[in-house]
């Protein structure tokens, strides 16, 4: 009799921790459920409360529920960003940028992270950073006006353009699809200086890409410029 009630025992916590676990899960589809899952359980519902506690400027909350999701899931790149947003809350900055920049070498696939990475390496004039970080976002392909207006800033200082030019030169799949588009976001010198430098790099540029780039110009009656993306390679 005993042993019978022991395994309906053992029975019901193994229900009742599948049930918790199932609800935690189910808090990535809807945030509201992340109140209900008890702390002990918690692991997707300690993100939506950090997040939540965050867009709330609850600092203490965010910090504590950020703390709680990197203990329970410690390598997500999410999670490091989340902990770095709720320590600047609190006005820790060291911990906000040692955070920061775990999140940014933990996961390039998280664009805030990459973001802020790219910012604080632009600021400080660590330009190989910065055009590291921005080539992920471009081969992600998220949050692209942000990312535009971040390549725009690094293509204004010559050094930006070289470290960006070595990007385009040891990668193979983005640069094709950002050429078109970093025309509306770079005056065209600065952007023909870049791609020149990334030539010397050793970069094959699509020739496909840069007639596009250059009828563009054309149609707007800018011929001196489209002349700067038609080299005579192609």
């Amino acid at each position: 009799m005993i042993g019978r009630i022991a395994w309906i025992a053992a029975l019901l916590v193994v229900a009742v921790v599948a049930i918790f676990a199932q609800l935690d899960r189910a808090t990535r589809s809807d945030s509201q459920l992340a109140a209900l899952v008890p702390a002990a359980f918690g692991g997707f519902s300690a993100q939506r409360l950090s997040e939540q506690a965050i867009i709330a400027q609850n600092a203490p909350a965010a910090a504590q529920e950020a703390r709680r999701l990197i203990a329970a899931r410690p390598l997500p790149a999410e999670h490091m960003r989340l902990l770095s947003q709720a320590s600047a809350l609190q006005g820790d900055a060291p911990r906000s940028l040692a955070a920061l920049e775990a999140a940014s070498l933990r996961g390039w696939r998280d664009p805030v992270a990459q973001i802020s990475a790219a910012q604080a390496a632009l600021a400080q004039g660590q330009y190989d950073a910065a055009a590291q970080r921005i080539a992920a976002l471009f081969a992600v392909g998220s949050m692209p006006d942000q990312t535009m207006a971040l390549a725009g800033a690094l293509l204004a200082d010559p050094g930006g353009q070289a470290a960006f030019a070595r990007q385009l030169a040891t990668s193979t799949r983005w640069p094709s699809n950002v050429l078109v588009a970093l025309a509306d976001a770079v005056p065209p010198v600065r952007l023909a200086q870049t791609l020149a430098l990334a030539r010397a790099e050793g970069a094959a540029l699509p020739c496909d890409k840069l007639a596009v780039v250059a009828q563009n110009y054309a149609a707007k009656g800018q011929d001196e410029a489209a002349r700067l993306f038609w080299p005579g390679d192609c």
